[in-house]
């Protein structure tokens, strides 16, 4: 299975077989922990080496747990990794997406170039096809998702004599036939997923003498043409036109010119999407991020430590980019449009200042208290904008609030929004997919902390009660009626989710990539 040909991607070959028909240079096999009533019996040319490990107590087969083993002459390879998957009647697709991941760092250490994944190992039931799937799959994912580096900027001097990056094959061994071809097609949406959620984090992590909007604007240009997919660009002479002076305040302190990118996956461009949405028609699902590929804060600059992780101000923006790829790699069932407002927050004779008072698109004004509290500006004018082209669904996904870790820490993100079955159909994607995501309140009575005695409103507060809830309250003065709406604050979780086996230990994680399309394909 190759992957997209000019992708930065740091994704292996794999394939799905019914056999070894080559050299590999490890086995994987899962185990499962015995439950004190009657043991799981391990079968095929590991079992002795398995219960000899039980026996000495060396492996206990608990999820998380994996043992290597070097030895020749006894299977297929030269090397065995056992991965524990727990209690059977305990294991969850999350668990097994924990197991693969914990299994690709394994490998990594033992500095494994290819190995054979044997999946029938990952269930001890019979009969129970679709669950087994289900666990393969997620278990591919964990491998999929942790096969990540960012090495774009190091030199070879930095990278040393270093050759080894990971593994670069994997084979999956499935001895029945027809459970081996169900499987293959689940890979192939797998690694479609790595490839999209690799970009994700490749631009989250790009830095910003880089990543610039316009940088990104033509990233998003040449990866449309490469997926077949719509994109335009609005300069910041369209965003004039366009009268979106909440965007336009947010980035006339920079050098760098804003953009607004529009990139839209249609299912009726694909001949293989014949799936149907209930109602006879395709949904229309708009994605909005926030794209501040710097935040310095502006005039009310940040302190120094740490900033220089300002740079994954933009993940949203990215993470939506990364969307309607895997949205047009899947060929979902319906339409979505990204929406990511791209620019820079920074401190010159031109920025905005504390007490300034800006007019967005949608006529209202805005009181800037703390020009640190600009991804909400550049919000308001997107969301506008984007409720011209009648979603049947508008999300909003940002780094937007520092609160948010305060309130939920790193274990899930925040949603808010108007419309309870919405929020409810993204959490139940997010469940599918282990990203975990926590609603908060939205009462309108937030609102009465933003009161401006000389505009509409104000873009914060004196104080720091309830900030994420706050920010999610700004946001909705700009949702009109009529117009379902969610708002996914993922400040926390965007970047060091390393507790995660299979998310990278540094930078950014990609995370809700993989809901939001869940989310768009199941809509």
């Amino acid at each position: 299975m190759s992957k997209h040909p000019s992708l930065p991607s740091s994704l292996p070959a794999m394939e799905a077989r019914t056999a070894v028909n080559s050299a590999v240079d490890c086995d994987v096999i899962a185990v499962f922990q015995d439950s004190g009533k009657k043991p799981i019996a391990p079968t095929g040319a590991y079992a002795a080496a398995v219960q000899k490990f039980r026996k000495n107590e060396a492996f206990s087969a608990r999820v998380g747990a994996a043992q290597f083993v070097r030895f020749g002459g006894t299977g297929l390879a030269e090397s065995l990794a056992l991965v524990g998957l727990g209690v059977v009647t305990e294991l969850t697709e999350e668990k097994a997406r924990v197991a693969g991941g914990n299994v690709w760092q394994k490998l990594c250490a033992e500095k494994v170039r290819t190995a054979a994944i044997h999946i029938d190992t990952l269930s001890a039931a019979r009969g129970a096809r679709e669950a087994h799937l289900r666990t393969a799959r997620a278990f591919a994912e964990g491998l999929v998702l942790n096969a990540y580096q960012f090495n774009k900027h190091r030199s070879k001097a930095s990278l040393g004599d270093t050759t080894y990056f990971g593994p670069t094959k994997l084979v999956f061994i499935a001895h029945d036939k027809a459970f081996r071809q169900e499987f293959e097609a689940e890979l192939a949406k797998v690694a479609a997923m790595g490839e999209a959620v690799n970009v994700t984090r490749d631009w989250s992590n790009e830095p910003s003498n880089y990543g610039t909007p316009e940088h990104f604007a033509n990233e998003a240009k040449r990866l449309a043409r490469e997926y077949g997919l719509k994109c335009r660009v609005l300069t910041e002479a369209d965003a004039k036109r366009e009268k979106m002076g909440l965007f336009l305040g947010v980035g006339q302190g920079s050098e760098q010119e804003g953009r607004i990118v529009v990139v839209e996956y249609d299912p009726k461009a694909s001949s293989k999407s014949s799936k149907k949405s209930s109602s006879g028609s395709a949904k229309n699902v708009v994605l909005v991020g926030k794209g501040v590929t710097f935040d310095s804060g502006g005039i009310s600059i940040k302190p120094s430590m740490r900033m220089e992780e300002m740079k994954h101000d933009m993940t949203g923006a990215a993470t939506v980019m990364g969307a309607v790829l895997l949205a047009a790699a899947w060929k979902i069932p319906n339409r979505v449009i990204g929406i990511m407002a791209m620019t820079e927050n920074m401190p010159d004779g031109n920025a905005i200042q504390p007490g300034n008072i800006l007019t967005a698109r949608n006529g209202k004004t805005v009181e800037v208290i703390n020009t640190d509290a600009e991804g909400r500006l550049v919000l308001g004018d997107a969301l506008d904008f984007a409720q011209d082209m009648k979603p049947d669904a508008l999300i909003d996904i940002a780094t937007l609030t520092g609160a948010v870790s305060i309130a939920l820490g790193k274990q899930c993100c925040a949603v808010l929004g108007n419309d309870e079955s919405l929020i409810d159909a993204v959490r139940r994607a997010g469940e599918q997919n282990g990203e975990k995501i926590w609603q908060l309140p939205l009462y309108d009575e937030y609102f009465d902390d933003l009161k401006s005695d000389t505009a509409d409103m104000k873009n914060s507060a004196n104080n720091s009660y309830g900030g994420t809830i706050r920010g999610a309250i700004f946001l909705k003065q700009f949702i009109r009626k009529g117009t379902q709406w969610a708002h996914l604050d993922i400040a926390a979780t965007s970047t060091e989710m390393g507790h995660l086996s299979y998310l990278p230990k540094k930078g950014a994680s990609g995370l809700y990539v993989r809901t939001l399309i869940q989310f768009a394909a199941d809509f």
